[in-house]
């Protein structure tokens, strides 16, 4: 009997987890070949989402899952190119030495130079020398030693010729071929590093409130979101007055057990007439925040705007053409992360993958109507055989108690 009961109750545990489903879906735009795939995770989309992101998935036409992994655009990421250099001259000593020499144009301040080399295994001997006219030449290293080149799974490798900081505008490469054969030299460049910004995706649908306290002389900001906006910068703007500059703080409201307001500090600013202030979070999530500026003795700030922003997000995964794919996501059930290989692969998939966007979102209702239907039929259905149980062990019961009598 024991056995029964905890089996109905069961049957209840699970009628209810059966009910919860993902919320929303989007259709994903057709893809033209096989192949990975960046799918654009737009801020509707990753507003719907639990604070981990674990909730949300990719599935084909058959409803089956496809494995995936999401990336986020970094703050800022430093970033190496090569800039190829013209070989204006290349001749042979009568030494035996091969000279190439190469022109920086724009006479670009430089450290380094870059050859790349067809994979040998002997040692050379190099030196470098600069000139701005061509005649006149100054030595900037010597004894340098490359003993092999082995490029790793390539026929090539990319030796670099490090040195002081210059400027020259004619660079000569003396790499002395006493005892063999020439190296092979394909080209001569130098990496230039810089700084490339991630992309960011603006905010909509925020509303602002304001009042300002002549009692605290503090301009009170309340901004709202729908949504979690899970962003990332926020600009905060101020036209007027022409100069100004506050102490400020962007603050989360509570109130204690007695009903009393407390304004938590999640961060202290400054706002400056000489420039709009930008902050930076990692997916802030409150929908309802404060800004609090301190106006001291002044007039309060006029035209105030505020502006956040989201780092772009990616849903990467590999898609087989003529099929039809789609985003379903918002599922309450979910606070796992999916364990799928591609997370292992990462790196070996290019960062230059083309990009897909999604359809409008729109609720998956058949989910609504399970919940609303079968899963109250059910409840009511267990509710009625677990009184039944209960009404027939009570009779058992006083009927024992009278046998024993």
């Amino acid at each position: 009997m024991r056995k029964l009961l905890i089996i109905v109750i069961s049957l209840l545990i699970t009628d209810s987890l059966f009910g919860q489903g993902y919320q929303w879906q989007a259709e994903v735009e057709k893809n033209d070949s096989s192949g990975f795939y960046k799918v654009d995770l737009n801020p509707s989309i990753v507003s719907k989402l639990n604070s981990q992101f674990y909730d949300i998935r990719i599935k084909d036409e058959k409803g089956t899952a496809i494995p995936y992994f999401l990336e986020k655009e970094p703050f800022s990421v430093t970033k190496r190119v090569f800039k190829e250099y013209q070989i204006i001259e290349k001749i042979k000593w009568r030494n035996g030495a091969t000279v190439l020499v190469v022109e920086n144009q724009h006479k670009d301040t430089i450290n380094n130079i870059q050859l790349q080399i067809k994979n040998f295994d002997v040692r050379k001997r190099l030196e470098l020398a600069g000139s701005d006219d061509y005649k006149n030449w100054y030595t900037i290293k010597e004894n340098y030693t490359f003993r092999v080149a082995d490029g790793q799974h390539t026929t090539s490798e990319v030796k670099s010729l490090n040195f002081p900081y210059t400027d020259y505008k004619y660079y000569r490469i003396v790499i002395y071929d006493w005892f063999s054969l020439p190296i092979n030299v394909m080209k001569i460049g130098y990496y230039d590093s810089y700084k490339e910004e991630g992309k960011f995706t603006k905010l909509e649908h925020s509303t602002i409130e304001r009042f300002d306290s002549v009692k605290t002389k503090e301009t009170y900001i309340k901004v709202n979101f729908q949504e979690k906006p899970y962003f990332d910068k926020l600009v905060i703007k101020a036209d007027e007055p022409t100069y100004y500059y506050r102490n400020a703080k962007i603050c989360i409201q509570r109130k204690d057990k007695k009903g009393k307001t407390h304004y938590d500090v999640i961060d202290y600013i400054t706002l400056n007439s000489n420039s709009d202030f930008t902050s930076y979070f990692s997916d802030f999530k409150y929908e309802d925040f404060y800004i609090i500026i301190e106006n001291e003795d002044n007039p309060p700030l006029e035209k105030v705007s505020i502006e956040a922003y989201q780092l772009n997000r990616y849903l990467i995964t590999h898609l087989e053409l003529a099929k039809k794919y789609k985003l379903v996501f918002s599922n309450e059930e979910i606070q796992v992360r999916p364990n799928y290989d591609i997370t292992h692969f990462k790196n070996k998939i290019r960062d230059d993958i083309p990009l897909l966007t999604t359809d409008n979102i729109s609720t998956i209702r058949y989910k609504e109507k399970k919940k609303k239907t079968t899963s109250t039929l059910w409840m009511w259905s267990a509710i009625g055989v677990v009184a039944l149980l209960l009404a027939y062990m009570s009779y058992k019961m006083i009927s024992e108690m009278e046998k024993d009598k």
